[in-house]
């Protein structure tokens, strides 16, 4: 009896470790442009699993900050104060909350002008910190692209 059990759970250990191995891929940054918009997403590729995502309508200015899953505790339709964090540069704006469909929590837009400090300050640090409703999740930058982001928001 001892025997089968030990066999049980290695045979449960091999699957669950697999099953885990091809779940577990990593985020990682995207670009990708239309002639409208602009998108820099960090994520998980063909998948819905996105941890922030940077748009922003083709040279107007402005970039679009989306957090998916900002928090249970926000009420949709509320005014969300966010803040953005690269090295020592820290920005305050004000978001829309909306319902997360796909996830029990609550999603959050900004708009940060593209000549943003912080903005600035991201393009030379390696990670930057969101900060929404208390929380705090920290994303990196190795690897994405925002300065070309940055170069299709951009006014002409």
């Amino acid at each position: 009896v001892a025997a089968m059990t030990c066999r049980f759970l290695l045979a449960f250990c091999f699957l669950a470790a697999s099953a885990l191995s091809t779940q577990a891929q990593e985020r990682q940054w995207m670009l990708d442009a239309s002639d409208s918009d602009a998108y820099l997403i960090f994520g998980v590729p063909d998948s819905d699993d996105v941890g922030i995502s940077f748009w922003c309508p083709v040279q107007q200015g402005e970039v679009n900050v989306f957090i998916p899953e900002a928090s249970a505790r926000l009420h949709p339709g509320a005014d969300i104060t966010v803040t953005l964090k690269a090295d020592e540069e820290s920005e305050t704006f004000t978001g829309k909350s909306e319902v997360n469909l796909e996830a029990a929590l609550t999603s959050v837009e900004v708009k940060v002008p593209v000549n943003a400090q912080i903005l600035a300050a991201m393009l030379k640090a390696d990670r930057f910190r969101v900060i929404i409703d208390g929380n705090e999740t920290i994303f990196p930058l190795i690897d994405a692209d925002l300065e070309s982001l940055l170069d299709l928001c951009r006014k002409p």
